[in-house]
């Protein structure tokens, strides 16, 4: 299989370049041909036709992303804001998690999922996408989120562009995913009676797999007098993802949902927003 000639706008000549993003190891392609985008390596080949294991098998040159820099992308003609009339379904889908359909999402009309930016500053250096009706790949694992090529998600957070706040912001809240961000956001947001007056600030670091960078820039805010309340899932990843802020000193609290099924965005579904809001409070200790 020749590897480096486009599966899917099937041009003749070589137009497949590959990366590996060194602070999360992700391995991507860009094609460079009709394509013109990015793809990850499984969701290329999904689309391709062709089978996972066996392209593993071809010859790669793995061109190695530069560390600690992150890329401006061009944004995806085919992200469009929620409010226009063709993502319809992602509205449906995104009241469908109990949260209301604002907040900084979009819809990626070609791939059918909500769009969760990331910016630098200004710029926008990524996106991650959670699909609507998830795919299985060739292991039998279910696929329910893609990451735009180019996306450096260990340099990055959900929520926060890494400028200085603009509003008086007391506390930040750490998450691993967008959901359970845009959860407590809206639910705090209510609380306090708009976001102009709420003191919390809730963001993702796209896992509980938090790297350096991501462990520097939130030790900053804590050593600014800023609170900072890790609220990953309850689950044996989470507690350890926990562990690292706790072992590096980079948090002063954490909040835990009382199930280890459920994340805060399954308590928005169960409680409603005031609840939420209400319920998180409630849960915020001390690591002292």
């Amino acid at each position: 299989m020749n590897t480096k000639k486009c599966l899917i706008c099937k041009r003749s000549n070589d137009t497949i370049h590959y990366h590996k993003d060194p602070d999360t190891g992700s391995l991507w392609l860009w094609c460079n041909g009709k394509c013109q985008r990015g793809y990850g390596l499984r969701e290329y080949c999904h689309i391709a036709g062709v089978d996972f294991a066996e392209f593993l098998k071809g010859d790669f040159d793995f061109n190695e992303a530069p560390p600690n820099e992150v890329t401006r992308l061009e944004w995806p003609n085919h992200y469009i804001p929620l409010s226009d009339p063709r993502a319809e379904e992602g509205i449906e889908y995104v009241k469908s998690r109990g949260l209301d359909p604002k907040g900084d999402m979009y819809y990626d009309l070609k791939g059918r999922s909500i769009v969760f930016p990331y910016y630098y500053g200004g710029t926008f250096v990524g996106a991650q996408t959670r699909l609507l009706n998830p795919w299985i790949n060739e292991d039998g694992d279910e696929v329910k989120i893609l990451t735009l090529p180019g996306s450096r998600l260990g340099l990055l957070f959900y929520g926060w562009n890494q400028d200085p706040f603009i509003t008086n912001v007391k506390g930040l809240i750490v998450c691993e995913g967008a959901f359970n961000v845009l959860a407590l956001q809206q639910s705090l947001d209510k609380m306090y009676g708009g976001v102009l007056k709420n003191p919390w600030k809730a963001v993702a670091t796209s896992g509980c797999g938090t790297t350096s960078h991501q462990l520097e820039k939130i030790k900053e805010l804590k050593e600014a007098g800023i609170k900072i309340v890790v609220a990953f899932d309850s689950d044996e990843p989470g507690l350890k993802g926990l562990k690292k802020f706790v072992k590096e000193e980079a948090a002063t609290h954490y909040a835990l949902v009382d199930d280890t099924e459920l994340d805060w965005n399954d308590k928005l579904k169960k409680l409603g927003h005031e609840g939420l809001a209400k319920y998180f409070m409630s849960r915020i200790k001390s690591i002292k």
